[in-house]
């Protein structure tokens, strides 16, 4: 028993490992690429057995008849291709699977059962065209194999969002007419949604005849989004009605939708002149960050040769770089500039380099040698002044020949250019006249300024060009007046004439007119008078009267300025500070503490030789001593018989402090060693209602 047991468990572990050598592939699938009944098949699976030295089988079996339709052995490769003669009948139901061999073991995947003319698989949606406009998305999509309408999913995102679905369908065409009928009327629809963006119709020829795999989402402005897409067939409703036989293609690759460039591109120019050639420099600014998802492009048309002579006349370029270099007539030149990217285009930057400017006049050629390398170059300025749109242009025609062709009395302007192997020139420009004439009006606006006694200015506006007829050559100038003309001659480019040599207080006209070779035009009249002599200043006078205004204002400046800035650098004297605790008025102090005055001490500087009146023994001898004289004074008496004192006085009593300079506070007693004191040498102080003048050399 043990050993069958044994024996039994060897078999099983043998038949394991056996087994474990061969892995099954996946389901096959079967599918053709249009829904054509002469399309053949390709079937698919996937190896799951890393062993190498395999082989795959394909089978398919008829469920209806008992029978395999094909026996096909692709090798170790995981496809096959199966041509529709091998199969025969393709709309009856069938059994497929795959059978894998590994050494001489052999193992199947599961069956799937299908009918094969429903396993149609589109290849992966193309998206060939893009516009966004106005929150729209409007997608150009390639046709199926078959042209046939399909079923599309189509999903959209914002980066790093999830992604959001529909489906939509597409329909067939009866024919040809019908297809184009449906195209423009889906073109007049974007028309009617795009109008409003300025853009020229050009821009949307794209949208017509459109194909019917066509499809306009909605999305949010001013976001970038993300879209994959992918399409199963319609197939026939009889046959295949099971959904499970539908085949969706692989989805196509995630496309970036930018947003539009709606606006035109900023550009700078620099032009470098040589020798009749200029170096046209040109760059321009990159959209935004939104605006370049994906890349942006440029198309460029460029019009620098005028003649049709020469295959240089137009150039188209397109380019990534966001610079162009070009050499260029002197005549005018255009570029065009318009940015792509995957979802439109932006309006073109129309660029016109004008002609250098047009000279007033110059010689005629003598000779012009036209060739196939030679372009003559004439328009009539309009206004006399302007270019026109219609410009002439000529390989073989000569300088005779354009002057016999245009308008008597005209101004025309020419351009010479010549082509070289490496760079375009311009070897004359000129205006011309077939045939010139008088002026046929005077100069405008003519008015008379700065009129004094003795001159006055005249000025005008110049006859306008187309009003010439012809080169002008000057201003004529006639002064009438006193019984005298007088003529003067002004230049062609001027507009204003000084008179001079006049009479005061005298009247005079003056005439202008304008002459060519042909000779003069009409004449533009003014009338104006002199002033007298003794009206006001001359101009001269005024002049040399404002002149010393000015001067006498910048004196009174500079002195003010001067004063003040020397009583900044030099410090005034300090006036000499009185103690007010020493001495008070007698408004500050108390009013109950009054002091009865009877006397009144007035110092006087007197010399002491002199006798002092009213002064007792006692006293004059005591105050001679210090050079003091004392006056006695009553008290007066008012109208109401009150006594009128000293110390109801509301003055301040402070004595002077400009008074010898200082006040001297005396102490008590006092001693003095020299009684005959200078007059001039003396100091003062105040004391119990007293003065005291005394000298420097009083010792205390």
């Amino acid at each position: 028993m043990g050993i069958r047991v044994a024996v039994l468990l060897f078999v099983v572990s043998v038949s394991l490992t056996e087994a474990a050598g061969c892995i099954p592939t996946s389901s096959p699938q079967c599918y053709k690429n249009s829904t054509s009944l002469q399309d053949d098949f390709m079937c698919k699976w996937d190896k799951r057995n890393p062993k190498e030295n395999q082989t795959h089988t394909l089978y398919i079996w008829d469920s209806e008849k008992k029978s395999f339709i094909l026996c096909a052995n692709s090798g170790d490769q995981s496809e096959k291709y199966i041509i529709l003669e091998e199969l025969g009948l393709t709309t009856s139901k069938t059994d497929i699977w795959v059978q894998t061999q590994v050494g001489n073991l052999t193992c199947n995947s599961s069956k799937i059962s299908v009918i094969l003319e429903c396993l149609v698989k589109y290849s992966a949606p193309q998206i060939t065209r893009m516009k966004r406009s106005a929150g729209i998305l409007s997608l150009k999509l390639d046709k199926p194999n078959d042209d046939k309408s399909a079923k599309y999913e189509i999903r959209w995102r914002e980066r790093g969002s999830e992604w959001q679905n529909e489906t939509f369908e597409t329909e067939d065409s009866t024919s040809p007419e019908d297809q184009t009928s449906k195209a423009n009327k889906m073109a007049e629809d974007h028309l009617l949604s795009f109008r409003r963006d300025g853009r020229p119709l050009e821009w949307y020829e794209e949208f017509r005849l459109l194909p019917s795999d066509s499809y306009k989402l909605r999305l949010q402005k001013q976001t970038i989004y993300q879209i994959q897409l992918r399409r199963q067939a319609k197939l026939q409703p009889h046959i295949c009605n099971d959904s499970l036989q539908t085949l969706w293609s692989d989805w196509s690759p995630v496309e970036d939708v930018p947003l539009e460039i709606s606006l035109s591109l900023v550009h700078k120019l620099e032009t470098k002149w040589t020798n009749g050639t200029r170096h046209i420099n040109l760059t321009w600014d990159e959209p935004s960050a939104e605006q370049s998802v994906g890349g942006v492009k440029y198309m460029l048309n460029v019009v620098v040769w005028p003649c049709k002579n020469k295959e240089r006349k137009k150039k188209k370029k397109s380019t990534s770089d966001r610079t162009y270099k070009t050499l260029i007539t002197y005549s005018e030149a255009r570029i065009s500039i318009i940015a792509t990217n995957k979802v439109g285009s932006s309006p073109p930057l129309q660029i016109v380099i004008p002609a250098v400017k047009h000279l007033s006049n110059c010689d005629k050629p003598s000779k012009i040698t036209l060739s196939d390398q030679t372009c003559l170059e004439w328009y009539k300025l309009e206004n006399g002044e302007t270019r026109p749109s219609t410009i002439n242009h000529s390989g073989n025609k000569t300088f005779k020949d354009i002057e016999k062709g245009v308008e008597k009395f005209v101004r025309h302007y020419y351009f010479l250019h010549t082509m070289g192997k490496k760079h375009l020139q311009t070897v004359d420009m000129c205006p011309f006249y077939s045939e010139q004439g008088a002026p046929i009006k005077g100069p405008g606006n003519v008015n008379i300024s700065n009129v004094t006694h003795e001159s006055a200015v005249v000025r005008w506006l110049s006859i306008p060009v187309a009003e010439q007829r012809g080169f002008l050559l000057h201003y004529l100038i006639w002064i009438s007046g006193q019984g005298n003309t007088t003529l003067h001659e002004a230049q062609a480019n001027e507009t204003s004439f000084k008179i001079k040599n006049l009479q005061p207080g005298a009247s005079y006209t003056v005439s202008i007119a304008g002459e060519t070779m042909a000779g003069k035009g009409p004449n533009s009249t003014v009338n104006f008078e002199t002033h007298s002599e003794e009206m006001g200043l001359s101009w001269q006078d005024q002049t040399i009267l404002g002149v010393c205004v000015v001067a006498l204002l910048c004196t009174i400046i500079c002195s003010v300025a001067v004063r003040r800035f020397r009583n900044k650098l030099i410090p005034k004297v300090p006036s000499p500070v009185i103690d007010t605790s020493e001495i008070r008025c007698p408004q500050d102090q108390d009013l109950r503490q009054t002091e009865e005055v009877h006397e009144f001490v007035l110092l006087l500087c007197q010399d002491l030789s002199k006798p002092s009146e009213n002064v007792t023994p006692e006293q004059s001898t005591l105050l001679q001593g210090f050079g003091l004289v004392v006056f006695e004074e009553e008290d007066e008496v008012d109208e109401e018989g009150e006594v009128t004192g000293l110390s109801s006085m509301k003055s301040c009593c402070y004595p002077n402090p400009s008074y010898r300079g200082q006040t001297l506070h005396l102490p008590e007693p006092f001693h003095t060693t020299d009684s005959a004191l200078n007059d001039n040498d003396t100091e003062s102080t105040y004391k119990n209602g007293l003065f005291f003048e005394t000298s420097d050399k009083t010792s205390l």
